[in-house]
């Protein structure tokens, strides 16, 4: 069956401009002719849009680009999802779960989508073959035309270097992650590393050396730690931002392992604050996400799509939730 991803590329225009021609929005500025072109494409490739049953305004679908193991072994996530839930439940919406591997053409009869993470231009538009309404949490989709909700990269990571040059540390390195959309179509690198590299190059306290680049698990961040100190032991950084809590567990145990006292030898900050950052030891400090907030956020930003009444074409909204610094034991004070 024909999807308007296929009647975009046949028409060449976008597939927002699709969606929007197709449902007769009158505010969309289009000439006449790009209108012809869709509607003769979408005839062309025999498109049948799909119907809504009943049952749509009382549903959500909840799309999580992990598969249910995968959220289990990063409570970032499940929190996020988590969050989601209760404010649907508090909206007296049912939710309808998916995750990574499941087809996201089998969603149907829903209001409304929150996906969850990171997903490439082709799932995008496989969900939008069944709603518009589309709101995306921890992905960055305000270029791509969609609501979403993140957290405050930018002022986190600096937050956490300053804090660690106020306390006299400034050998500063850094572990981060390297990702991908489920579908391996997305390559996603890691915000913070810009910021952290812009920032401290303005103070000449840049290193490349001192960088680490993984994929945000515990192993990644235990091999990367081991071979760093394996090489020298003398040049390894005496302060680390680590770019979640899984990572901050590896890097402790390979500093565990080759005798490296956290914080006395090395400091760290980690990103995220799930609950296994208070019971390592040393207790991680830690960059508090509020990962919860961000769920809820979503679900609202979801209401206010589905709610437009007068027909107004829709601006895209990015909402940005704060974080705060968590400090425990794992950074030395001068």
């Amino acid at each position: 069956m024909a999807t308007i991803k296929d009647i975009a590329r046949k028409a060449g225009v976008s597939i927002t401009t699709v969606s929007r021609v197709l449902n007769y929005d009158k505010s969309l500025s289009v000439s006449d002719l790009t209108r012809k072109k869709i509607f003769q494409a979408a005839e062309a490739l025999d498109y049948t849009k799909k119907k809504r049953s009943s049952t749509t305004r009382d549903s959500i679908a909840v799309v999580q680009w992990y598969t249910e193991q995968q959220e289990l072994d990063d409570l970032y996530y499940l929190s996020i999802r988590m969050g989601v839930e209760k404010q649907a439940e508090r909206d007296h919406y049912k939710v309808k779960r998916y995750f990574a591997g499941d087809s996201l053409t089998a969603i149907d009869d829903v209001k409304g989508i929150v996906a969850i993470g990171k997903f490439s231009d082709d799932q995008i538009a496989e969900m939008q073959e069944v709603t518009d309404n589309v709101v995306f949490v921890d992905f960055d989709t305000l270029a791509k035309g969609h609501d979403c909700v993140v957290t405050d990269f930018d002022n986190s990571t600096k937050s956490v270097l300053n804090y660690f040059i106020e306390n006299g540390l400034k050998r500063i390195g850094m572990i981060s992650g390297v990702e991908y959309s489920n579908d391996h179509k997305l390559k996603i690198t890691d915000h913070r590393f810009d910021v952290f590299k812009n920032f401290l190059e303005k103070k000449s306290l840049f290193d490349p050396a001192n960088v680490f680049v993984g994929d945000y698990t515990l192993q990644s961040s235990y091999n990367l730690v081991d071979q760093a100190l394996k090489r020298s032991r003398e040049s390894f950084p005496n302060a680390l931002f680590v770019s979640n809590d899984a990572m901050a567990v590896g890097a402790l145990k390979a500093l565990h392992e080759h005798g490296v006292k956290v914080p006395d030898d090395v400091s760290l900050v980690s990103f995220n604050d799930t609950a296994v950052a208070k019971y390592v030891i040393p207790s991680l400090t830690a960059i508090k996400v509020y990962t919860n907030k961000m769920g809820e956020v979503a679900v609202r930003l979801l209401d206010l799509l589905d709610n437009n009444l007068d027909g107004d074409v829709h601006t895209p909204e990015k909402v940005v939730v704060a974080t705060h610094l968590v400090e425990r034991e794992s950074v030395r004070k001068s």
